[in-house]
């Protein structure tokens, strides 16, 4: 299973490399077109957008994993380590229902505007419930990983759960 989960990292990570390689690229091509030929393509910067958009939804589920998210912990490092793990469990709950809400409107807004064929004001006409999957899509894979958390914090506790942050992950890796 560990194996499983490494795949899934790396291809996370291939993926946002790979988008947001694509948006600069894109962005050059629209810079280039600007000012050495004086023909802006209106579609540029739309492809860009989404680009990052997706890449943004799809790190977010490996900042998740990493635990490299955002996080006051002040106050809760001064807790028994008891008392951190409810509170992990607690935030672990928090947070998954919160990502499995706007993962399931996400796939609803994505649904309404595949069946009215919303499409961008571009030359393009990109269809939007392209971009939109993107929220719903990274909301489900935080889902997964929180999940995944949980599961760890109830069944499989060891301290190292609580303690563990991005810099130690990275300088466990380096040893």
């Amino acid at each position: 299973m560990h194996k499983l989960w490494e795949k899934w990292n790396a291809a996370e990570k291939f993926i946002f490399g790979l988008l947001a390689f694509w948006a600069v690229v894109i962005a050059f091509y629209g810079v280039i077109m600007r000012y050495l030929f004086k023909s802006a393509p209106d579609w540029t910067d739309e492809m860009v957008v989404y680009a990052i958009i997706w890449a943004v939804f799809l790190s977010a589920s490996t900042l998740a994993e990493e635990k490299s998210h955002v996080a006051a912990t002040l106050l809760v490092e001064r807790f028994p380590m008891k008392v951190r793990r409810y509170l992990a469990i607690l935030n672990s709950f928090l947070a998954l229902g919160f990502c499995l809400l706007v993962a399931i409107y996400g796939f609803r807004i994505v649904s309404a505007a595949y069946l009215r064929d919303e499409r961008s004001l571009t030359i393009l006409r990109f269809p939007l419930w392209i971009p939109y999957l993107s929220v719903a899509t990274g909301c489900t894979l935080i889902v997964i990983r929180y999940l995944k958390r949980v599961y760890r914090l109830i069944f499989h506790f060891t301290p190292q759960l609580i303690l563990e942050t991005h810099e130690m992950s990275r300088e466990d890796k380096r040893q």
